[in-house]
């Protein structure tokens, strides 16, 4: 490699290029995971502990509620 190429830096629409190819690369491989059915199954059990933890969360909150307004019901 000569000491030009090697000191060229890659303009902005290379660079935009590189990226829009890469995320087709990244899709294609998505796609092809999403047909397999243990991603599948592994995506289910993953959204199915995110949703318990998002309702443990709101009910933890709801229960913080409670707590507080009988506090101040307490006080007054």
């Amino acid at each position: 490699m000569t000491a030009k190429k090697k000191l060229k830096k890659p303009n902005a629409l290379g660079r935009i290029v590189r990226a829009i190819d890469a995320a087709g690369r990244d899709a294609d491989v998505a796609r092809r995971s999403a047909s397999d059915p243990a991603f599948r199954k592994g995506v289910q059990s993953d959204r199915r502990a995110t949703l318990s933890k998002f309702s443990t969360v709101k009910h933890a909150l709801a229960d913080r509620e409670r707590r507080e307004r009988a506090k101040k019901k307490k006080k007054t």
